[in-house]
């Protein structure tokens, strides 16, 4: 009994003290926490800026690297977007942000809504600790949601991420929450100190994920369409301008979800979904992104110049 109060004590200490998922906000131990959650952490901010944004950005992680300055200077006057990106959203986060954001009295003009197919596939457990939606959300009382964070496990990141706990690794990924981009910073110097390296084991690791989708006949999940039509529907009622567009990939992501893709948008042709044209050969070169998933600014403006030009 003495052993087991003793572990769980050690896992409270260190969950509060590293703060994992960032919802402490004490920075006790004076590094930044090794991960995020973001469905959290972008409502805490938002909540504390009411009226500061009027144009939300939604989208999975593919839209984190979306300059906002350069979103404003398209959109035109009197718009302020704030980019709401999140790691492996889905359409029915989207829809209980905006509702929330909404309520809260948050204005909102314009939305850009950027469809990602993966997460489509295999919709994300918001039961995990690093997306678990914001108490405001779900309604749930604070205290029980940071309780919640103090037992959770997650002190195994002190031996999976050593390296940056008691060594010179850099963090995986830093947020700006004033904007809502994000920088995967280990990518980053990866890819800095060895492309070539860098780039065969991404291109490896796209091999295996297309043998293992092709062996296991992957499939959209039915629910996931139904809150798509769900999120567009209510854009439509509340008369809200908005911009929806497929993803563009890389050629080696693109293989996966071509056919998938292309019953997506039969399925949803009723409501104006945008089909990216036009920037194919920037597509095509490593150095456009940090990851066979995630690219870099530079195609991010090129989206940003078709919806608007």
């Amino acid at each position: 009994m003495t052993t087991l109060l003793l572990f769980v004590l050690f896992i409270s200490i260190t969950n509060l003290y590293y703060d994992h998922y960032q919802v402490f906000k004490l920075s006790l131990s004076g590094k930044e926490p090794i991960n995020s959650n973001q469905r959290f952490n972008k409502i805490e901010y938002l909540d504390q800026n009411i009226g500061k944004y009027n144009g939300f950005l939604l989208g999975s992680s593919r839209m984190g690297h979306f300059p906002i300055e350069y979103v404003n200077k398209h959109a035109g006057e009197h718009k302020s977007f704030y980019n709401l990106n999140i790691f492996s959203a889905v359409p029915e986060d989207y829809l209980k942000i905006l509702k929330y954001l909404m309520k809260s009295g948050h204005p909102i003009k314009e939305v850009i809504i950027g469809i990602d197919i993966f997460p489509l596939f295999n919709p994300p457990d918001v039961n995990r600790p690093a997306f678990r939606h914001h108490p405001n959300i779900t309604g749930k009382s604070r205290f029980e949601y940071l309780l919640d964070y103090l037992f959770q496990t997650s002190f195994f990141y002190l031996f999976t991420e050593a390296g940056y706990y008691f060594g010179e690794e850099p963090i995986i990924y830093q947020h700006d929450y004033t904007t809502g981009r994000y920088y995967p910073h280990r990518s980053i110097k990866s890819i800095q100190e060895n492309p070539g390296l860098y780039w065969a084991n991404q291109l490896v690791q796209a091999d295996t994920k297309i043998t293992s989708l092709q062996d296991n006949s992957q499939k959209i999940n039915p629910k996931q369409k139904e809150d798509l039509g769900k999120l567009l529907a209510w854009l439509d009622e509340q008369e809200i301008n908005y911009k929806v567009f497929i993803q563009p990939t890389h050629p080696k992501e693109q293989a996966l979800y071509s056919a998938e893709k292309e019953l997506l948008m039969n399925d949803l042709k009723k409501y104006e979904i945008i089909r990216i044209k036009g920037i194919q050969k920037i597509l095509q070169y490593n150095t456009n992104f940090y990851d066979l998933m995630h690219y870099k600014p530079v195609v991010a403006k090129a989206i940003i110049d078709y919806l608007y030009e």
